[in-house]
């Protein structure tokens, strides 16, 4: 429907005789067609010609239906090609919902298709725009006729009818369908209204002219009713629909949830001065709402027209139904919020059918929806629970006949949601607390499965059958009443991911197989081909390969899921691939050259049995190739090459069938045995460790020559045969310069030239000044640190002497280190006292590097820094600070927030220390100092602070729930070592508590195993947490389970481990007060002590003891 903005008005024109009433349309006025509405003396004259034939119709003594059916003749307009039009599936589900708005109480009137197809009028002219064309000649004679139009040129129309008059003309209507804005609102307003006109009824605010545009009238109707009232001679003239001042200046509406309200803040009155209360859900309002509705006047008011049509002779409305074959096999299934119906379609003379659906089995059924001919389906969204349906389906161009059987559902609020394989059961929670049982079968299956002691009011089934219909349903434990069942379908799943990698005769494809034993259907042609080539696949199939194919051939393949030889899923979308020619070789690469050898290798995109490579190579420049035929890999090497020599190389494909490719272009390498690179030197006194490295592939046999002088000398000093790319040169002299340089012997005809030359001068390395530190200074000590390479048994010297002092006043010798880096603790220092210092190194009685000065440091016992919260409890909390220095301890004083006294814990030997026997939710700062060797102490720090945890309630669980215990658990965040809990527990619905004390945890986790409890019993339980002798939290909500009935014979279902409860027929482990009978082979697991009353055997069977284990008989 054309609409401006959001919910524009649309107007309608009431016309009567020839003039047809006009409606739906947008808020600009329109000239064409006039302005003309029924005058009062004529609407008056109308309603009183109705009632009048109604009178007689009651007179004559007329057999009174509760349900008179009218037929409607559908008229489509299309295009002359026959494309187009409204569908049929649009058409029978607007007609349903418009049904649905004409009973009242089982009493009114019901539409239904006169025929077997409709009327199809192929017009390209009517479909572009219908405007004033003539249908005469179209219209059924013995039935409303309706014409669905594309589009109107009269811009913003919606549709059209007509009252009553004794012309074939009053039977037409004409409704908009192309371009319509929502299907919902043809059914539940713009059809049903068209036809309230039909039946003689008014625009709620009347037919007053206004300025002479259509629709612009202002109403006259009174508010009031009762005396003084006008509403039988003014407005719609019906009394039980309120007064509308629809077009009144003042009169606004509101939105509340995206549905229009008349707003009570309006200031519109009537002449009496009254507010305005108009129904704006009404049907034969100009409003937009979101629920629509007749009243009972209207419906008497319809009754009346529907007998003075019947009295007219030009037409009549006796068109006959159609004698369609009921619909047989109707079955639904539900998800507890969707009910879907499926049914057999047994005629080929439906115009399509209506879904009724009512709450009682005989009466009261309402259409809810409709569909097209063909059709097997329909899906009910709109059913709410709990309630229980009864449904049926009836030929939309039937009346009594060719009805369905009934089928009935009962929703409980139950949902299913079911994706691929795996279905999610939903129910209603029924309080903290609470457990369920859940049973599920297939349908028809004897025995469900049961799912026991579920806590939250969900659940997942996986892995389930395809094709197959289940039922479950869900009760909440103690209760012995289940809700439901509730089915749903896992329908045949089609394959997903579908891959093609095709090659040159062949391709593999590939889909997911995740659905167990579910077999698949494969076919493919080449693009264009009417014909499929098609195999049947097992189940584990997941890929298949095409042999055989066409080179350079485009093909398209599909694959569906079989469930059975009646049933599969669609095949999935079309998948292409084309296969490829005799593919030229790609990424032609040299990964590894030497002096006399080279590898080369390349990539083809596709395996292929029995293509081969030809690989050429030859010296560049050279007018020959060397060849290499039937190459079955992708690399080869290459060996008797010349060395430092430039060669090029090509490769192409040797296809089956005699085809082959073009050789790729050309590749490059040289030959050469690399020359030495990356010369790097550590120099001490009288030595250097030499390194280096060549660039490519290592040379198999390799080996180097080392040549080393003193700068500028003759001769050069060689070292050959080296295996490695590094060496130590030893005997060196101090502070001489040197220079070295190396070269790679490949083989015995090639070696690689020297690399460039290197230089180094040995010296007694001093340390860095950058390389020097010192830390952990405290009032009377610190300790230096420094890095340096040297030769072993290098010593260094340190001295140190406060700041501005002219003489060293302490030296320190013949400190020993490691070749790279040494420390010092110096103490008895005096404090707040700047020092500087230096360190030497001390290579020799001769050589020795000059001092490098360190940072200078201050004596002074430093006050702790970084102070944190490592974490906290209810009554404690774990402090840290950073390390103030050697031999050094600390002082810790806090206190509550807020308060004045501190308390100490002195003397602490580490940086961390644990607060206990705090209050929780509690407030604290603290500080520390540093107490240094000499007596001196560093001011307290800065304050910081925590707060310790609130005394809070731990969360709580229950397994393991025998006839006569329960296992109580629980998990309490930020517990204490000390904190202890308190659980009560008592039967459901008793007054006294029976309590546990003193309860302990391990990391925040505890249980406490409940016994000597009464089987089949319902119990409650509540935990609070003891976090100090005076601080509890409150007790949890109450926590409930039940007691499982007394297992009265313990006997052995299968084979298996002791300890493992689904191998005995109570459900739990034997305890020793049963007596068990072994029927099948069992394992006492190692180290395991098993107990019963006593052991029964019906014939031999085996017991395992693993190591350790035991079995403890009462009796």
């Amino acid at each position: 429907m054309n609409r401006i903005i959001a919910a524009t008005r649309i107007w309608l024109l009431l016309l009567i005789c020839s003039t047809p009433l006009l409606a739906q349309k947008s808020p600009v006025p329109l000239p064409q067609c006039g302005t003309v509405d029924l005058t009062p003396q004529q609407i008056r004259a109308l309603v009183q010609q109705g009632n009048l034939a109604l009178e007689r119709k009651r007179a004559s003594g007329a057999a009174f239906n509760a349900i008179t059916y009218i037929p409607i003749r559908p008229h489509i307009i299309r295009q002359s090609n026959g494309s187009g039009g409204f569908p049929l599936a649009n058409m029978n589900q607007a007609i349903a919902i418009t049904n649905s708005y004409y009973l009242l109480n089982g009493y009114g009137i019901q539409f239904y298709f006169a025929g077997t197809t409709p009327d199809y009028i192929d017009d390209d002219d009517m479909y572009a725009g219908f405007g004033n064309q003539s249908v005469d000649g179209r219209d059924a004679t013995n039935a409303l006729n309706q014409y669905y139009v594309n589009q109107f040129t009269t811009p913003g129309l919606g549709g059209y009818a007509y009252y009553p008059g004794d012309g074939i003309y009053s039977t037409r209507s004409f409704i908009l369908t192309g371009n319509f804005q929502s299907l919902d609102d043809l059914g539940n307003r713009l059809i049903p209204h068209e036809l309230g006109h039909t039946f003689n009824l008014i625009h709620t605010f009347g037919q007053n002219s206004g300025n002479g545009s259509l629709g612009s009238g202002v109403t006259t109707e009174l508010v009031t009713r009762g005396a003084g009232a006008n509403c039988a001679t003014d407005g719609d003239l019906i009394c039980d629909t309120p007064a509308d001042p629809y077009n009144m200046t003042g009169a606004n509406l509101t939105s509340i949830t995206g549905c229009p309200q008349y707003d009570p803040n309006s200031t519109a009155r009537d002449a009496n001065g009254q507010p305005y209360s108009p129904s704006v859900s009404n049907i034969m309002s100009y409003y937009f709402p979101c629920t629509h509705d007749f009243t009972p006047g209207q419906h008497d008011r319809m009754q009346a027209a529907l007998a003075l049509r019947q009295t007219h002779t030009a037409y009549s409305l006796d068109a006959p139904p159609t004698d369609v074959a009921a619909p047989s096999n109707l079955r639904l299934s539900t998800n507890g919020a969707l009910v879907t119906l499926t049914w057999q379609d047994n005629a080929s003379n439906e115009m399509g059918y209506f879904i009724e659906r009512s709450t009682s089995p005989t009466t009261g059924f309402l259409p809810i929806g409709g569909v097209e001919p063909n059709a097997t389906a329909f899906t009910d969204s709109r059913a709410t629970s709990p309630n229980r349906y009864y449904y049926r389906i009836r030929p939309s161009n039937a009346t009594t006949g060719g009805l369905s059987t009934t089928i009935d559902v009962t929703l409980t609020g139950l949902s299913t949601a079911v994706t691929g394989t795996t279905a999610q059961l939903n129910w209603p929670a029924a309080g903290a607390g609470a457990t369920y049982d859940v049973e599920w079968r297939a349908v028809d299956s004897p025995a469900w499965t049961t799912l026991s002691g579920l806590t939250t009011n969900t659940t997942y089934l996986y892995g389930l059958a395809t094709n197959t219909t289940y039922e479950w349903r869900v009760r909440t434990v103690g209760s012995g009443q289940y809700a439901g069942p509730v089915s749903f379908t896992i329908p045949c799943q089609a394959p997903t991911y579908p891959y093609s990698y095709p090659a040159r005769v062949s391709a593999s494809l590939s889909w997911s197989n995740s659905v167990s034993g579910q077999t698949y259907n494969l076919r493919w042609r080449v693009v264009g081909s009417a014909d499929w080539t098609v195999r049947n696949l097992p189940a584990t199939t997941s890929f298949y390969s095409l042999t055989d194919l066409q080179p350079s051939t485009t093909y398209e393949w599909q694959i569906q899921g079989v469930c059975s030889p009646t049933v599969s899923s669609d095949f999935t979308p079309l998948q292409t691939f084309s296969t490829l020619s005799c593919q030229t070789p790609t990424s032609l690469q040299a990964s590894t050259v030497a002096s006399s050898w080279a590898y080369l290798y390349w990539s083809i995109n596709y395996y292929e049995t029995g293509r081969t490579t030809e690989l050429r190579y030859r010296v560049v420049g050279s007018a020959d190739w060397t060849v290499v035929n039937n190459l079955t890999t992708t690399g080869y090497s290459l060996a008797g090459l010349s060395n430092n020599t430039p060669y090029e190389w090509q490769v192409r494909s040797i296809c089956p069938g005699g085809q082959q490719s073009d050789f790729s272009t050309s590749s490059y390498f040289t030959t050469v045995c690399a020359i030495p690179q990356g010369l790097y030197n550590a120099i001490t006194a009288t030595g250097a460790r030499l390194s280096w490295y060549t660039s490519g592939s290592t040379e198999m046999g390799r080996t180097f020559e080392l040549q080393y002088r003193v700068a500028g000398s003759g001769d050069w000093n060689s070292v050959s045969n080296l295996s490695n790319t590094n060496y130590v040169l030893t005997g060196l002299s101090t502070n001489v310069a040197y220079e070295w340089r190396v070269r790679q012997a490949c083989s015995a005809n090639a070696q690689s030239e020297y690399s460039t030359t290197a230089t180094f001068t040995t010296r007694c390395n001093p340390v860095l000044s950058y390389n020097a530190y010192v830390s952990y200074v405290t009032s009377s000590s610190a300790q230096f640190f420094w890095y340096v390479e040297n030769e072993a048994g290098t010593t260094y010297e340190i001295r140190y002497r406060p700041l501005g002092s002219s003489e060293w006043t302490t030296t320190v010798s013949n400190l020993t280190a490691t070749t790279s880096a040494g420390n010092f603790n110096v103490t008895n220092l005096p404090n707040n006292t700047t020092f500087e210092w230096q360190v030497s190194t001390v290579c020799s009685s001769t050589e020795r590097s000059a001092f490098t000065t360190g940072p200078n440091f201050t004596t002074q016992c430093r006050i702790p820094d970084w102070l944190s919260v490592y974490s906290t409890t209810f009554t404690g909390a774990q402090l840290a600070w950073n390390p103030m220095g050697v031999n050094v301890t600390y002082d810790l004083r806090y206190r509550r927030t807020g308060t004045t006294e501190w308390t100490l814990l002195g003397n602490l030997p580490d940086r961390t220390t644990s607060l206990t026997g705090l209050s929780s939710s509690t407030g604290y700062e603290w500080q520390v100092r540093t107490s240094c060797t000499d007596g001196q102490y560093s001011d307290f720090s800065t304050i910081a602070g925590f707060s310790t945890l609130q005394c809070s309630s731990p969360n709580a669980a229950m397994y393991g729930a025998t006839e006569s215990s329960a296992i109580l658990s629980w998990y309490l965040s930020g517990a204490a070592a000390d904190t202890r809990l308190e659980l009560r527990y008592r039967v459901a619905g008793t007054a006294d508590w029976t309590t546990v004390s003193s309860l302990t945890m391990s990391s925040g986790s505890g249980n406490y195993t409940l016994d000597g409890l009464t089987g089949s019993t319902q119990y409650e339980w509540q935990v609070r947490s003891l976090c100090s002798p005076s601080e509890s939290s409150a007790f949890t909500n109450s926590y409930s389970f039940q007691t499982k009935a007394a297992c009265t014979q313990m006997y052995t279902l299968k084979s298996g481990t002791w300890f493992d409860p689904n191998i005995w027929s109570c459900g739990r482990v034997p305890i020793t007060t049963d007596t068990v009978h072994l029927k099948h082979a069992v394992i006492i697991p190692q180290n395991y002590q098993a107990t019963a009353r006593r052991l029964v055997y019906d014939a031999a069977v085996s017991v395992m003891w693993m190591s350790g284990a035991r079995l403890l008989l009462s009796q």
